[in-house]
């Protein structure tokens, strides 16, 4: 059975459909001056801090209308606990591997929610790929390991959902991620296993903006076993609180910090911990430890990635670099492409056509028409593929309109220089990932250096 209630973290979840993601990765120091930063919540930040808010959240999400709502949230829907879910293959009778403790943990009602109708489809089960028996049916109020009770959920994926859950022995709030069990290769703990020695001995000040993996374990449902990791429980990202306190963006200050913050970290991944981050997002946001957090979704384990190129799709459709478009290998520089949204309001690419459904060659003429047409050299990187959508002659078959009204400069609507941020994007935006700016070098840039 499902229910309908009241979500305010994040209105689509952790990855949606392309792929395992870590809630939240990077840690943003600079967050923590947004409420004192934005005018509208001027009369907010009296009551509640950023991390304040935090605790607002939780404590309204073990109020008995289990509503998780944020002034000015959004309705979406969840899914709800105690209760069998839609599919047969993940009802009550799951063998659960889970200990329950009741001594400290919270009870939740079962009932007094509108039900969504067995035929209406919701979050992860209309992803192209979804097969209910892949996901084990984490219900709120569950307690894993006698240890992490449920309280709500923060997002999902073709692989995972992650799940706002509280530490009954300390009374800390985490993130709890678990896997599919037919997900046969985790990229998270081999990760932080690989940058540990790192962050223990590194001088970089962008280790400092890396979250921690707090704990890992599996659980069995009646279909197999899924891996389950454990993180520091993040808050509302920076797009969250746009859409909730000002809507027409930050200042540009604030945006110039939160993205320091999260090249210093970039750039630790890359020359540290030679690591790929490809991030679906950057939007740093709050948590009970430190300052802010940043989502951050697929990381690979690539020790030689600097000079040896990978291969495969990597990121959500609209945040996907050319050179994955086309199969070409990627490697560091592909982390870069989806810095724009940090700072605009209107998403530079959409991956959609004219009815709304997600489409590589509309992906690709939005591109054309942010960008210009591709080199040839770039073209000539994976002919085949290429040939999908321009002739011989380099020219674009059409298979898409290019919406030459998507320039950067058409969409770049609010910044005080334009001009420079304009140029800085452009050091991140080219077909070629050999030309696209390093985290470091984005580090020095003057727009974002003023």
């Amino acid at each position: 059975m499902w229910f309908k209630a009241q979500r305010s973290w994040h209105d689509a979840g952790s990855d949606q459909g392309s792929g395992p993601s870590i809630h939240s990765l990077i840690y943003s120091n600079s967050v923590i001056l947004l409420l004192a930063m934005i005018p509208s919540v001027s009369a907010v930040r009296r009551n509640i801090s950023a991390c304040s808010l935090f605790h607002n959240i939780v404590y309204r999400a073990h109020s008995p209308t289990l509503s998780v709502s944020a002034p000015g949230s959004r309705m979406s829907l969840w899914r709800a606990i105690s209760s069998p879910t839609k599919s047969s293959s993940m009802g009550s009778d799951i063998p659960s591997t889970t200990s329950r403790n009741t001594q400290n943990a919270q009870k939740f009602p079962t009932s007094g929610f509108n039900i969504i109708q067995p035929d209406e489809k919701v979050e992860e089960e209309e992803l192209p790929d979804y097969e209910a028996r892949r996901f084990y049916p984490v219900r709120l109020g569950e307690t894993f390991q006698n240890r992490y009770q449920v309280v709500a959920k923060l997002g999902f994926g073709s692989s995972s959902t992650t799940w706002l859950s509280r530490d009954l022995t300390n009374g800390h709030y985490v993130a709890l991620k678990v896997y599919v069990h037919t997900s046969s290769f985790h990229r998270e703990v081999p990760f932080y296993n690989h940058l540990k020695h790192h962050l223990q001995t590194s001088s970089h000040q962008g280790r400092y903006n890396i979250r921690k993996l707090l704990n890992s374990f599996t659980v069995s449902s009646q279909d197999g076993i899924h891996t389950v990791l454990i993180f520091e429980a993040a808050q509302m990202s920076l797009r969250d609180m746009k859409i909730v306190f000002q809507q027409g963006g930050f200042d540009e200050g604030l945006v110039k910090g939160a993205i320091t913050e999260l090249l210093q970290a970039v750039d630790f991944l890359h020359t540290q911990g030679q690591s790929v981050h490809t991030g679906k997002e950057f939007f740093p946001s709050c948590s009970t430890s430190q300052a802010g957090l940043s989502r951050a979704d697929y990381l690979f384990i690539t020790p030689d990635a600097s000079s040896r190129p990978h291969g495969g799709d990597i990121m959500p459709l609209e945040y996907r670099a050319p050179e994955t478009l086309l199969y070409i290998g990627w490697s560091y520089p592909v982390d870069i492409w989806s810095a724009w949204d940090l700072l605009e309001p209107s998403k530079l690419f959409t991956a959609r056509d004219e009815d709304g459904d997600l489409y590589d060659a509309a992906h690709l003429a939005q591109i054309i028409a942010a960008l210009g047409p591709p080199p040839p050299d770039f073209l000539r990187r994976n002919q085949e593929r290429a040939s999908d959508f321009w002739g011989s002659d380099g020219k674009w078959l059409g298979l898409a309109p290019i919406p030459h009204d998507r320039t950067m400069e058409r969409l770049e609507s609010r910044l005080s220089d334009k001009s420079g941020f304009l140029r800085f994007m452009r050091k991140t935006l080219t077909w070629l990932p050999e030309e696209r700016a390093t985290a470091k070098e984005l580090l020095q840039d003057p727009w974002l250096r003023s």
